[in-house]
């Protein structure tokens, strides 16, 4: 969703950067050629990460962002980059530029907490090139709570665009004080220089709505977060634990994120619970996407896929559109706590989500804050 770039904030900021401020989705690899072109269509561009994601950018051509998507903490090369600043030879930058990108995105790897080195050094990264360029800074949430001056700092001397990946095994914003140190950061330099959210959930449209420039949001789980290293656990008796392996979805209803498998049990609740009215699924149920599930867990993958592009989009739409967004974000996290709350009158527990709750606990300029137990 596409911003008024007459109306919103971050209008002054835009300049030549080559993306107008909004909500774009974040896809997988594996949405294809036609894929990527319908999700820039509707949306007006849209990100794939890693090398496969350069493929298909470079079929589709332009209008698509690539992420790099070069985590790998062992991945020290910015240490032993060429001091040279006409140095020529940088494969992503290379393959950006061939695939026709409106805006490149550098290709930092995760940076430690406390490693403010590695922090300028990925600031510094592709500082001679002349088009427009934002920084990927892959992070953890420390550097939005204890690291959070020194991220302030750094950024703002730096003076370049800058793109949060919050770095998690599932959702960076659970993390205690996160939502209000990413909403400082924005408000300390936001105001100034372009704060793009590459890799997040729903909150971007609430990032967004608090003075952040744009934000992609994935189409899946582990598109939602920059990826750490899974935890072994070891399991109580012998044998592996089965997987999960339903697409999680997003309820408008709820305003959270919840696996298909789940959706028979809220659907026999309450059957309005699973109703979508946005133009992906116009008034159907999601509980179809839990049926496919029984059949193809891939057919439900992509299924749920198109819902999020739609719902996405929808509720960026009335969120950034609102005559003040920031009301209009919490109003929505207010409702999905609330339908939650009222399900256990049915036999239904539902906790709130710890990103949702910091979300009430920050109010608006209308709402008091409200602590959810």
């Amino acid at each position: 969703m596409r911003i008024d770039r007459s109306t919103h904030p971050a209008y002054q900021l835009s300049g030549d950067l080559g993306l107008a401020p909004g909500i774009y989705p974040y896809l997988g690899a594996a949405v294809g050629p036609d894929g990527l072109r319908a999700a820039v269509a509707s949306c007006g561009t849209a990100a794939v990460p890693g090398r496969a994601g350069v493929r298909l950018a470079g079929e589709v051509h332009g209008r698509s962002l690539i992420d790099p998507a070069v985590y790998d903490p062992s991945d020290d090369r910015t240490q032993d980059l060429p001091q040279d600043p006409l140095w020529p030879c940088d494969e992503w930058l290379d393959r950006q530029r061939a695939a026709g990108v409106p805006l490149l995105l550098t290709d930092s790897p995760r940076i430690a907490r406390g490693d403010r080195p590695a922090l300028r050094r990925a600031l510094q990264r592709w500082d001679s090139v002349s088009e427009p360029v934002v920084v990927v800074l892959p992070i953890e949430s420390w550097w939005l709570r204890a690291g959070l001056p020194c991220l302030t700092e750094e950024v703002s001397a730096a003076g370049r665009p800058v793109g949060l990946v919050l770095m998690h095994h599932y959702n960076a914003l659970d993390a205690a004080g996160s939502v209000a140190g990413l909403l400082a950061f924005v408000s300390a330099v936001g105001g100034q220089l372009p704060v793009v959210v590459p890799r997040c959930d729903i909150s971007a449209v609430g990032a967004v709505a608090h003075g952040a420039f744009a934000g992609f949001v994935g189409m899946s789980a582990r598109l939602r977060h920059g990826p750490m290293p899974v935890r072994l656990t070891r399991e109580a008796v012998g044998e592996p634990r089965e997987q999960d392996l339903t697409p999680a979805v997003l309820v408008p209803a709820l305003h959270d994120y919840y696996k298909a498998s789940r959706l028979p049990a809220f659907s026999r609740a309450d059957q309005n619970l699973l109703r979508c009215d946005y133009s992906c699924c116009r008034g159907e149920s999601l509980l179809e996407i839990s049926r496919m599930c029984e059949v193809s867990i891939a057919a439900a993958r992509q299924r749920a896929y198109s819902h999020h592009i739609g719902v996405h989009e929808g509720i960026a739409r009335e969120v950034l559109g609102a005559a003040e967004p920031t009301d209009a974000w919490w109003e929505r996290c207010k409702a999905g706590a609330d339908t939650a709350a009222a399900l256990i009158e049915v036999g239904v527990s539902l906790p709130v989500s710890r990103w949702l709750r910091q979300w009430l606990e920050l109010g608006s300029p209308s709402h008091d804050p409200v602590m959810v137990g």
